[in-house]
């Protein structure tokens, strides 16, 4: 499943496992970090070229670790080495990227352009989402509880 940038960092973490709390400040240090990764010449604004560059490098490296893996599944003697012919009908090339549900989410304004403050704005309300007490910290069982998907609500009764 490919790991898209409009994840937030918290929701990803959760899904790794945190043993730790995460208090807000570093949460936004880390995600300032990922605004810096998308913004490729440094300019302070998020495109969505640069999403849809980022996105695109965020694939290949994942269509590459799949690459190999299959490529160790097919190794049978495990001697390092598959024909080339064999590797070549296997290398799967990521779909192109689209950046529309990230520009849709992060960019408020709707000018095309995602800035620090809009990518704060939207990474924090989310870090604010999870962080259930609201004491500035989000802990393992609030990160737990926020991945869990929404509890299903009862049908109507019928009068």
């Amino acid at each position: 499943m490919t790991v898209t940038l409009i994840a937030s960092a918290l929701l990803m973490v959760a899904q790794q496992g945190v043993t730790e709390p995460v208090v807000r400040a570093d949460y936004l240090a880390v995600m300032d970090v990922e605004f810096g990764r998308i913004d490729a010449n440094g300019d302070g604004i998020v495109t969505a070229e640069e999403v849809a560059a980022k996105t695109g490098r965020d694939e290949a490296a994942q269509v590459l670790a799949a690459n190999r893996q299959i490529f160790l599944r097919l190794d049978a003697n495990q001697d390092g080495q598959l024909s080339a012919e064999e590797f070549a009908a296997l290398a799967a090339s990521p779909p192109p990227a689209d950046p529309t549900p990230f520009m849709q989410r992060i960019d408020l304004n709707r000018d095309g352009n995602v800035t620090l403050v809009e990518h704060r704005t939207v990474m924090l309300g989310t870090f604010d989402n999870i962080d259930a007490d609201k004491d500035g910290v989000v802990t393992p069982a609030e990160m737990a509880s926020a991945n869990q998907p929404p509890a299903p609500q009862p049908a109507p009764q019928a009068r």
